[in-house]
């Protein structure tokens, strides 16, 4: 559209340089080509003295500008109108007010008073000028002075001054330099009065003239504007598409902002005129009469877009297909059917533009024949519809999925699972940075198409070992753990366990501090160790870096320890089971399974040992776990365990310790009366004899094995005898006897112990009720049942009875009364002798030689205490000696069976038994027969009476 003379030629910027250059080519003209120099000099001297302070003074400009101009002004005052330089001196003066002027105006700091002055200033430029017109009206240069004139007019506004002042310029002075431009001023003028004829002539003028290089291009569009509102289309058209042709451009992208926006202002002119004409038709004749039209789509695609402001979208849409149906391979024709689309699209015609697109899609997706040779040479235009194409693809998919997730049709579904497939067809290079794989993966996971979905969360989540969308590879975890979970063959679940362990290790990997982090890897170890993946399981585990203790890492860390004790890492396994037993926060339920399963690490540590044998180190590990986890069910068997080992290998004071551990903290285990067992053998290997037989003797109540219980008494007895504690042999042997009266030897034996002990203790009475018991049960029990020791211990109990008789028969004394005394005297006697033959029956020689020996004592002592005893006092001599008479012969045949006795212990000398009861029989005899052996000694019959 036309526009105001003052912006369209010059700026207000623009026109103050081009004035400060027009005053000073001016003045130099003027001075130039003066004729005749003054007689006085006074202008030349004012130019002299200009160009010398110019030099010597340049750090004073405005000093020197002021002084020229103050003698310029001087030498104005003076001079009279017939003086020739007055003329120039009044245009060099206007030339320093203008550029003053100028300067005041151009001032950043400019204020009020400074626009006053500069206003003044230029009012006076103006009143210069107009006087030297005036003043001098034939003035050779007047055309300068006429221009400079109309700047200054337009400088201040005076529109209609200015007007005038070219039009004097333009028509006195043809030829001038500033001609053309006057004209084209005076075009504009015109344009703007709305005289478009005028307009028109002038715009002619200056067009057909010769130099107007400046001027045509802005000419020729301006006539065609001027041809438009007058309504001559045709002819509009004809200049407009000069001037495009003029120009010559070059593709619109590579033009400069100022270049693009003369193109658009061109190409709008053109769609104008023809949406005048009637549209596309004369359009289309009108280039078929055409030889030369460059850029003939934007024509086309003007035209649209005057039609698409206009609302009329079925003409702006019919002009681009026209263009596409007239020029099918052209360069544009993808670039009009992409628009074509978007028309419809800004419109809101939803069906038309589906269609549109489609048709779009068809005709120039990237595989298409219309690109088959032309991608090379259409880069750049393949490149911008590949680009459309692919955002219109991304609307497409978009349009469909939503409406699937609000229908969940079927039909919604297939078309947006196409554009989906066309996308990636086309553009899969672009597919992360649109996040077409994670939409896509959301399609199928909608419609229950799982390892499709996950198909695409793993191409959108992850690159190689990187995860390059946090969500996507989080659905990528949540999707294989669900598919391992449905999976119903072998080969399936190896599969989907594979892919959920790698997605959740490169997942915690890269985001370790996440709040889902940790529920990853608790469902990724938990699914691996349950597959008995225990390696996995473990490295799972241990990407957990967080120091919280929540129910969750509990877990994990509950696997891991797990994992650790299938792989044989006891060690490791133990050290995870102490940590998680120190969590307050642990369940009661898995501080038992914790508490466990550090018992059961160390026990295998123990066992490991063992098999490498380590035993100081095996019995290390299973002591420990009672004192860790002293109520695991494995603590009792570890602690065991040790005790068995201690005891092995002779580590008799440990295993005492282990032993007596086990029974403070398992008093009722199964294993209780085992333990004792081991107490006591290592009471015994360490010589704690009296704590051995206490073990024993518990033992003996608490022992299932009637057996052992019996040999645990005896043997606590025979130790406590050992160490000579006698209460507890006696204690020991009593409850023996009491408890077990069969088998018949170790009862017997067990009564002649506590003769033994009894005796040694000096308590002789208990000691014999127990010789009597043995007589008493020895009578009672069939010979087959006996043996060489039960008759020793037999012939020992009626030994030592009879020791006691005889003791009994030696403190009587036969004294008055004698009869009484003789009496008892002789009982004594014969119950000694009594348990001496019982003795000597049993056939042991010890025995029997003392038997036979003490019997034929007693005879003889018998025999003395008759012969010695008390005689009555009533007797008189005779009688006394009656009676001492009647004596020795009642004496006289005990001393001959003692005599027999003796001599029938000499007899053992025959089988090889020479004791001490022989020796002194020996001896007695020879006391009783000085003379040796003067008759035979009757043996037999003593013998048989004896038994």
């Amino acid at each position: 559209m036309p526009r105001n003379l003052s912006t369209l030629i010059f700026s207000k910027l623009n026109a103050t340089k081009f004035w400060l250059l027009l005053v000073c080519c001016l003045s130099l003209l003027l001075s130039a080509c003066n004729e005749k120099e003054s007689s006085r000099q006074t202008l030349q001297n004012i130019d002299n003295a200009e160009q010398s302070k110019s030099r010597a003074q340049k750090k004073n400009i405005a000093t020197s500008e002021g002084d020229i101009r103050d003698a310029y002004i001087n030498y104005l005052k003076h001079a009279s109108k017939s003086d020739l330089s007055r003329a120039d001196a009044l245009n060099r003066l206007a030339a320093i007010e203008f550029k003053l002027s100028e300067e005041l105006l151009q001032s950043e700091t400019a204020e009020a008073a400074q626009e006053k002055l500069a206003n003044e200033k230029l009012n006076r430029t103006i009143e210069l000028l107009e006087t030297s017109i005036k003043d001098y009206p034939k003035a050779k240069h007047n055309d300068v002075t006429l221009y400079q004139l109309a700047k200054a007019y337009d400088q201040q506004g005076e529109y209609d001054q200015t007007h005038e002042t070219l039009k004097l310029l333009a028509k006195g002075y043809p030829k001038s330099r500033y001609y053309l431009e006057a004209q084209f001023r005076l075009a504009e003028y015109a344009f703007s009065a709305k005289k478009y004829t005028l307009a028109e002539d002038k715009y002619t003028e200056i067009i057909i003239a010769k130099n107007n290089a400046v001027f045509y291009e802005k000419s020729l569009y301006k006539r065609g504007w001027s041809r438009f509102k007058q309504e001559f289309y045709i002819e509009a058209a004809d200049d407009f598409v000069q001037a495009i042709n003029f120009n010559d451009f070059q593709q619109y992208e590579q033009l400069s902002a100022s270049q693009q926006s003369l193109f658009d202002e061109y190409f709008r002119a053109m769609g104008l005129s023809f949406s005048y004409l009637g549209g596309v038709e004369p359009l289309n004749l009108y280039f078929q009469q055409t030889e030369h039209v460059n850029n003939l789509y934007y024509i086309y695609s003007s035209l649209s877009d005057t039609f698409l402001k206009q609302q009329r979208y079925n003409d702006s849409v019919g002009t681009l297909n026209s263009y596409i149906s007239q020029f099918p391979d052209s360069e544009f024709s993808a670039q009009a059917s992409l628009k074509v689309v978007d028309i419809w699209k800004k419109s809101g015609f939803v069906e038309q533009r589906k269609k549109a697109f489609e048709q779009f899609y068809s005709n120039y997706q990237p595989t298409s024949s219309y690109w088959l040779n032309k991608k090379g040479r259409y880069k750049k235009r393949y490149e911008m519809i590949s680009l459309a194409l692919k955002n219109h693809i991304l609307i497409e998919t978009a349009t469909y999925h939503k409406e699937y997730q609000k229908s969940n049709k079927l039909a919604d579904f297939t078309r947006a699972e196409r554009w989906y497939k066309n996308y990636l067809a086309h553009f899969s290079a672009y597919s992360r940075q649109d996040n077409i794989h994670f939409l896509f993966a959301s399609l199928y996971l909608q419609h229950n198409m799982q390892e499709l979905a996950y198909k695409h969360y793993k191409l959108a989540g992850f690159d190689e070992q990187t995860v390059t969308n946090k969500a996507a590879a989080y659905q990528v975890i949540t999707l294989a753990d669900k598919l391992l979970t449905d999976a119903t063959n072998p080969e399936s679940k190896a599969i989907w366990l594979n892919r959920l362990i790698e997605a959740s290790t490169l997942y915690a990997q890269q985001y370790p501090t996440d709040e889902q982090a940790i529920k990853v890897i608790a469902r990724a170890s938990d699914a691996a160790y349950n597959n008995k993946r225990f390696d996995d399981t473990i490295h799972l585990a241990e990407l957990v870096i967080s120091n919280k203790s929540t129910k969750l890492i509990n877990t994990i860390n509950m696997v891991k320890a797990h994992a650790y004790f299938q792989t044989k890492e006891y060690l490791a396994a133990e050290s995870s089971y102490f940590a998680l037993m120190k969590t307050q926060e642990l369940s009661a339920k898995d501080k038992s399974s914790a508490t466990e399963g550090l018992a059961l690490a160390i026990f295998y540590q123990g066992k490991s040992a063992v098999e490498q044998k380590e035993i100081p180190l095996a019995i290390e590990h299973y002591a420990r776990i009672s004192q860790l986890t002293p109520k695991s069910e494995t603590a009792a068997s570890g602690l065991f365990d040790a005790i068995a080992l201690s005891i092995q290998s002779e580590q008799w004071l440990p295993a005492i310790d282990y032993i007596k551990r086990f029974r403070s903290l398992y008093p009722q285990h199964k294993n209780s009366n085992d333990i004792a067992k081991k107490l006591s053998v290592a009471y015994l290997n360490s010589k704690q004899d009296i704590a051995a037989a206490k073990e024993l003797e518990k033992l003996s109540s608490h022992e299932n094995s009637k057996e052992y219980k019996m040999a645990s008494l005896l043997k606590a007895a025979d130790l406590y005898q050992q160490n000579n504690d006698i209460s507890s042999a006696v204690r020991s042997l009593k409850k023996y006897i009491k408890t077990y009266p069969q088998p018949f030897m170790p009862y017997f034996e067990a009564m002649y112990q506590l003769t033994q002990l009894y005796a040694q203790s000096n308590e002789l009475n208990k000691s014999l009720f127990w010789h009597r018991r043995i007589l008493s049960t020895d009578k009672k029990t069939p010979s087959s049942a006996k043996n060489e020791r039960t008759n020793f211990i037999a012939s020992n109990a009626a030994i030592a009875l009879a020791r006691q008789e005889s003791r009994g028969f030696s403190t009587v004394k036969l004294v008055r009364p004698l009869k009484k005394n003789l009496k008892r005297k002789k009982q004594k006697m014969q119950a000694s002798v009594n348990y001496y033959a019982r003795a000597s029956s049993y056939g042991v020689a010890e025995t029997a030689t003392e038997a036979t020996y003490a019997i034929a004592t007693i005879y003889n002592d018998f025999s003395q205490a008759l012969l010695t005893s008390e005689v009555p006092k009533h007797l008189s001599d005779d009688e006394k000696e009656q009676y001492l008479f009647l004596l020795e012969d009642q004496a006289f045949p005990f001393e001959e069976k003692a005599i027999e006795f003796y001599e029938v212990n000499l007899a053992y000398t025959q089988d090889d038994i020479y004791d001490q009861w022989i020796k002194k029989s020996h001896q007695a005899l020879q006391r009783l027969f000085p003379i040796r052996y003067k008759r035979e000694p009757k043996v037999e019959n003593f013998i048989n009476v004896l038994h």
